[in-house]
């Protein structure tokens, strides 16, 4: 029990950046142990920026408590293998690519958290949404990196077009760049999540519908017996809208290709009027002296963080 108290404490303290869970039932982690005064804690992080800014933080916070941390991947699916295999999985668990449905497999080596203090500081809302059908709750929404749209604001100003505020002025921006031979909107197609979270934000407004409602209760509660799929009314939608987004955009053969540096490179060269990217890289490029401006966010991308 002084474990558990301790690994909420430490979760509580670092929930400000994170999601969280703890572990129990059937151990598979490595566990805390006591040496030498300190109690030891493994704690795999799924970026490396963590290990620069996240580490140094916690250790100066928790002087009796002995960290090690690993790099480790951005996936549950890396969790799910090292089960597969019969290895240990870490006292903590970073990650931001999740889903209630996708960490299943994990619930039995994760405590539940339903009951204790740090689950008490969220909205019931947010607590339905990651509650299993058994009433635990081992994973809670955090605060997320938003995505959104980066402008170039010094293009905009030497071309005398007006920042967009809203989806129609945004695509005649970018037809007024392209017809000065200046790329009007860019992002890093290569990855995954540009292309989901693109999706996420064209289904906005038929996920709130009636319909999208039902599908995504649906979605949420599926079993192994009854899966949920794409259906035909809400997502041939959405595809449509997407399909648009890319005419809309200019997109290019080849543009599938594209990653990070190949988006940046351009725009921060003035090649590119606008490019998809965080809310946290926004700031950083005005307090390096960067002219930007952000509008349209898209999607936040929850971390998560699960303890054991």
């Amino acid at each position: 029990m002084k474990k558990k108290r301790l690994i909420s404490l430490l979760l509580a303290v670092v929930m400000t950046a994170a999601m969280l869970t703890g572990c129990g039932g059937q151990q598979q982690s490595t566990g805390s142990k006591k040496t030498e005064g300190k109690i030891q804690i493994s704690m795999y992080l799924w970026d490396r920026s963590m290990l620069k800014e996240l580490s140094p933080w916690l250790e100066e916070k928790f002087p009796e408590i002995e960290f090690t941390f690993i790099q480790s991947f951005n996936t549950i699916e890396y969790y799910k293998d090292l089960l597969s295999r019969g290895e240990e999985i870490p006292d903590i668990i970073t990650c931001r690519r999740f889903s209630l449905n996708d960490a299943a497999p994990l619930a039995e080596h994760l405590m539940d958290l339903s009951s204790t203090e740090v689950a008490g500081t969220f909205y019931s809302s947010y607590l339905e949404v990651n509650r299993e059908t058994n009433g635990a709750i081992r994973w809670l929404p955090m605060c997320a990196e938003v995505d959104c749209t980066m402008a170039n604001k010094d293009l905009f100003d030497q071309y005398g077009i007006p920042l967009p505020t809203n989806y129609a002025e945004f695509v005649a921006a970018i037809d007024a760049f392209e017809a000065v031979g200046i790329k009007g909107y860019q992002t890093d197609w290569d990855y995954d999540y540009t292309c989901l979270e693109t999706m996420q934000g064209c289904a906005i407004p038929e996920l709130m519908s009636l319909e999208g409602t039902q599908w995504r209760m649906a979605y949420e509660s599926e079993t192994e017996e009854e899966p949920v799929g794409l259906d035909d009314v809400v997502w041939p939608k959405v595809f449509e809208k997407y399909e648009q987004f890319l005419k809309d955009v200019r997109f290019e053969q080849g543009d599938e290709e594209l990653m990070f540096s190949k988006t940046m490179e351009p725009y921060y060269e003035g090649k590119t009027a606008m490019i998809r990217n965080t809310a946290a890289l926004v700031t950083k490029s005005r307090m390096s002296g960067g002219s930007t401006a952000s509008s349209f966010p898209i999607s936040g991308r929850p971390a998560r963080i699960t303890g054991c």
